[in-house]
């Protein structure tokens, strides 16, 4: 979710090799009155406590990096804990987790985070897992100390495949050579296409926050969305940026949550039989859908453990349909400022970050507007992302009279307004998809 509030800115197959030697179940289990339960968790961003030493949580290094990404990184720990715990409860047969797994990468997170999926694991759950943005060679991954921050050890590719090598790695179908996505069985007669969209290999000074599928990797994919048809299995895909936009003009006012050249792709992966696409990045848990060729394609969002309203899915399937449920983080184990609860801080928390931001933003370049027009558009601004974040998003008369007004001031805004209220379908939070056979 790396600097989201860009918000608005102007703006020959190499199968055999990978394949594993195991035999490839062609029964269509969700086909024969099969039952699958599916959790999916997303953007935990995991932080360590090792790495918040001496009072850092309050120190000005750590502020500093919370007032230009807002989350909640100081609970990640107490969060997930929560989570896991509601996990427990809810018995799902598999967990997916679709990247950021970390705050920025650092071992020590990583290695914290598998011994915690491990322990869901011993519950009989089986999990897979894709990196996000964040989680894989990462230059600002961090420790704190006090006021202070140093550069915290991050890992390779092949250590995250190392890591988390039990969730969907080691028994994969087939491993792709150029990125670390793979094909892996969740039940028989249902596969899960893992891709690994993420730029970390060019990261430099700063972690790149935009996902593109590489060539090889998209003709790898191709090749096992169409080997799930032929061989009569479902596949489902899952990637940690967008497969299609969440709201329209998403890609241009604020790119880089979007997988590059996703018309294209999308296009491509529905034609070849991909119906379903499990995603994050943007922190929003919000579903959209695309319509082509006598095909569906649905990218199912599911929004972050560290931003309100704290939403994780689960997704019930039977007879070819997913009954989709979204879960919310309601209490953690820790004290929160002002004795409030999980849910009443993390909205105030977010709040008044954005307000904070919005105002920088909206004195800078290119709009540099007088005073009263950042108060008023600061609030403005700051409702609509929260209500994307949430899902379902629906306007009341006066918000949409004063976003109305404020739009006919500042046009770019206006429309930048209209389209983070405006819900594309379908719904966001409870859905039911019925798969076509």
């Amino acid at each position: 979710m790396k600097k989201y509030f860009n918000l608005f800115l102007l703006g020959c197959f190499v199968m055999i090799s990978s394949c594993r030697k195991q035999d490839l179940n062609l029964r269509s289990g969700l086909k024969n009155g099969q039952h699958l339960k599916i959790a999916i968790v997303s953007d935990i961003h995991y932080m360590d406590p090792s790495l918040l030493k001496n009072n850092a949580a309050a120190g000005a290094a750590f502020q500093a990096y919370i007032a230009a990404d807002p989350k909640l990184i100081q609970y990640s720990d107490p969060i997930f804990r929560e989570c896991m715990t509601q996990i427990k409860a809810e018995k799902p047969d598999i967990l997916l987790i679709p990247g950021d797994l970390t705050k920025d990468g650092e071992k020590v997170s990583h290695q914290s985070m598998s011994r915690l999926l491990k322990e869901l694991a011993e519950e009989h759950i089986k999990i897979f897992v894709v990196p996000g943005n964040h989680d894989v060679n990462n230059p600002e991954s961090a420790q704190y100390d006090g006021d202070n921050a140093t550069f915290a050890p991050t890992i390779t590719p092949q250590e995250f495949s190392s890591f988390y090598s039990a969730y969907g790695y080691d028994h994969a179908v087939s491993r792709d050579p150029n990125s670390l996505s793979y094909v892996s069985e969740i039940t028989p007669g249902l596969w899960i296409l893992g891709i690994d969209d993420c730029e970390y290999e060019d990261n430099a000074k700063i972690a790149i926050v935009a996902g593109r599928i590489k060539p090889q990797t998209q003709e790898w994919a191709l090749h096992w969305i169409g080997e799930a048809k032929k061989r009569n299995v479902e596949i489902f895909g899952m990637m940690h940026h967008g497969i299609l936009e969440h709201y329209t003009g998403q890609n241009q006012l604020d790119p880089g949550y979007v997988t590059d050249d996703y018309q294209n792709i999308s296009s491509k992966f529905m034609s070849a039989g991909l119906k379903v696409m499990f995603t994050g990045h943007y922190h929003a848990n919000d579903i959209t859908s695309k319509d082509e060729g006598g095909n569906t394609l649905y990218d199912i969002e599911t929004g972050s453990m560290v931003t309100a309203p704290i939403p994780y899915r689960i997704v019930n399937i039977q007879d070819n349909t997913l009954d989709i449920t979204t879960k919310y983080i309601t209490t953690i184990s820790a004290q929160l400022p002002g004795g409030l609860d999980i849910q009443s801080y993390s909205k105030v928390f977010l709040s008044n970050l954005l307000d904070n931001y919005f105002g920088y933003f909206l004195a800078s370049p290119p709009y540099s507007l007088p005073n009263p027009l950042i108060q008023t558009g600061s609030p403005l601004l700051r409702n609509g992302i929260m209500a994307h974040f949430a899902g379902d998003e629906h306007i009341t008369p006066d918000e949409q009279a004063k976003d109305d007004a404020y739009g006919a001031l500042v046009p770019p805004l206006g429309f930048a307004l209209n389209s983070l209220w405006t819900d594309l379908p379908p719904a966001d939070n409870q859905l039911q998809i019925k798969l076509p056979d």
